[in-house]
Order: structure tokens, then sequence, then C-alpha cells
């Protein structure tokens, strides 16, 4: 997240390193997925969804739940800013995001740097405004992540000290989720130290201002007032009601564990049939490991190795074929998503207009 932007909301676009390295990483993915499913019994997965039908597009629809809920924890953001933005334009905005962020590489970086250049073209707010919402939003969801993750933890310990050899090839994975839970702490209380702390800006203007580039460095110069007002809408966050940051956390708490209810869903449609705690415990470290590897789209190739080495440790019947068919459930939904999200992007960015704005229609006349 760039400062700089708060002057200029335009989408950064990635460097030429930055493409060639997303490029790799998303071949390296594909190669990954492919080998996974090659292990598995496409032929019998392939038998489950002919059986299974449409009624697995019943499984798509948690999704739009979790983003509901996530743009009403943004939107709340917003409003103590005095930037009163609609609830649907923020989901679409998210699933703008969101679809690039799955499918371009690098895609993290492409949809973080949409949000302020959508929220500026379609309803008017400042760059720096949508930084800071998106900043507080990042430690509070890092703050929900860390509690979803000890959630799973308390209530499989058991299961992930029994299951560990079967998942990893080795003993201790419930002392590394731990590890994970404490790294995802140690981020969030730096984040929001970071950001709530109003200096971010002024000490990234002060760094780049240092770089040797002369033309560079006349270039942050000129965006200076940006790093400002960015800073001040940070400090404008910390100084809200606390409510507004505990209504915000609750609603990204609650997307987290709808990621849980959706991956309950499509297994119960497959005729996979598992306690909610055991697919709490897979869900929340299947996420965090794509979290890791945010560098592949969609954690292409690693969400698939985990939730494959997880239905094998429960010995659900059929594993090869049925872990597949999860597999290639749960990423056909995600392309339908892209689907959609890539049609809202369309419509955000040609057909929908800043509040206030007015259109001239002329009338010719006949003589």
């Amino acid at each position: 997240m760039s400062t700089a932007q708060a002057e200029d909301p335009r989408p950064a676009a990635a460097s030429p390193a930055q493409r060639w390295i997303g490029r790799a990483m998303l071949v390296a993915g594909i190669v990954l997925f492919i080998v996974m499913l090659h292990d598995s019994d496409l032929p019998g997965a392939g038998k489950i969804l002919a059986a299974t039908g449409p009624i697995l597009l019943l499984g798509a629809f948690p999704y739009l739940l979790q983003i509901a809920l996530d743009s009403l924890a943004w939107r709340t953001l917003l409003e103590a800013l005095g930037r009163r933005v609609r609830w649907r334009r923020l989901i679409a905005i998210r699933l703008s995001t969101e679809a690039v962020l799955m499918s371009v590489p690098a895609g993290t970086f492409v949809g973080e740097t949409l949000k302020p250049y959508l929220l500026a073209k379609t309803d008017g707010v400042p760059a720096s405004d949508t930084l800071a919402t998106i900043g507080v939003k990042k430690a509070l969801l890092t703050f929900a992540e860390a509690v979803y993750l000890s959630t799973a933890l308390v209530v499989g310990w058991s299961l992930l000290s029994n299951d560990s050899v079967r998942i990893m090839g080795r003993g201790g994975l419930p002392y590394l989720v731990c590890g994970a839970v404490v790294l995802l702490l140690v981020v969030a209380a730096f984040l929001s130290m970071a950001f709530l702390g109003g200096r971010t800006g002024d000490l990234l203007h002060r760094a780049l201002r240092r770089l040797p580039s002369h033309r560079f460095r006349a270039w942050i110069e000129s965006k200076r007032a940006g790093f400002e007002a960015t800073d001040s809408a940070f400090v404008r966050l910390r100084n809200a009601p606390r409510r507004v940051r505990v209504v915000s956390f609750v609603m990204l708490l609650g997307a987290w564990f709808t990621e849980t209810a959706e991956t309950w869903v499509l297994l119960s449609l497959l005729d996979i049939h598992l306690p909610i705690t055991d697919v709490l415990v897979m869900e929340a470290i299947v996420v965090f490991m794509r979290n890791l590897a945010f560098f592949v789209p969609a954690g292409l190739g690693v969400q698939d190795a985990g939730y494959i080495a997880f239905l094998h440790a429960f010995a659900i019947p059929n594993a090869a074929a049925a872990a597949a068919a999860f597999v290639i459930v749960k990423r056909l939904k995600e392309l339908l998503w892209v689907a959609i999200g890539y049609g809202s992007l369309f419509f955000l960015t040609t057909r929908v207009r800043p509040p206030g704005t007015t259109v001239l229609v002329t009338t010719t006349e006949p003589a």
C-alpha cells in the first residue's frame, strides 16, 4: 500500500520484474495443481461430480456472504471518516478486486491498488481515506485470522496431534499451528501500531526522499500532501469510537468462519460428511497456507495440496476420488466468482459515475 496514491488514485502498474516473477509463480502453481490431480482418481472424481449435478451451485453462495461481511466492515471504517458508500457498491468493488487477486500474477499488488482507484471513480472518495481504511482493515483482518486459527487449534488439538504424520509426514503439527498464531498476532500488532500511530506516511516519505534518483526524489516531494492526508486519515480512525473497530472486527471474524461454512456445504453436497470441527481445523490451516503463498494466484497448488492431505488423513471413503472432486469443485466455484468479479469490474469502470456527475444531453431539431 503506497501513500503516494493519496493524490493519484490510478492503479499502479507492476514492474517488469514483478510481472516475470508473477508469471513464474503462476506456472509453478499450475504444475503443482496438475501433479496433485495426477496422483488422484480423476475418473472417480468425474463420476462423483456427475452424480451430484447442478445442486453443487448452492456451494457458491457462502462466498457472497463472506464478501458481504468484509464489505460491511469496510463500510463501517469509511463511515467513521464521514464517507458514506452504499454497501452493494463496496460488495461490487470487493468482487472485482478479488477476481484480479485470484487470477492475475502479482494479483495481491494489483488488487489492492484497484480499491482506491475504483472508490475515487465511483464515489469520489479520496485515495488517502481509502488507503487508511484498507490499512486498518488489514490489521483487523489479521487479528481476526489469529482468533480463527486459535479456535481451530483449541477444538482440534487432539485431531492435529493424532493425524500430524498423515497430514505432513511428521509430528508436531499443533505446535506449528501455535507458531502460526503467534506470527499472525505479531503481524497484526505491528500493522496496528504502524497505521494507527499516524506517522507511517511521514516516515515512508522521508525514507523515499533519501533514494539516490534526483527525479524520483522530486516526484516524491510533489506527493507530500498525499502522505500527510493519509496519516491524517489514520489518526481520525484511531480517534474514532472504539465500537467502529469492534464492529469491523466482528464482521471480519464472521467472514473467516463463513469460509468454514462454505467448505462444509461443498463437502456435504459431494456426500463427504465430516464433523464441523474437523472442517474448521482443515479450512483454517489451509487458508493460512494459502495466505503464506500470496505470490501464487489463489494459492494454486498449495491450497489444493492442503485439502488433499487433510481429506486423506481423515480417511474419508474413496478418498482419492472424493478429495479430487472437492478440489475441482472448489476451483470451479472460484472461476465462477472470478467471472462475476470481472463483470462487476467492467460495470464499475464503464457505467458508474461519481455522485454529482451530470450527463450533457443535446438534441438536434430539424430546421
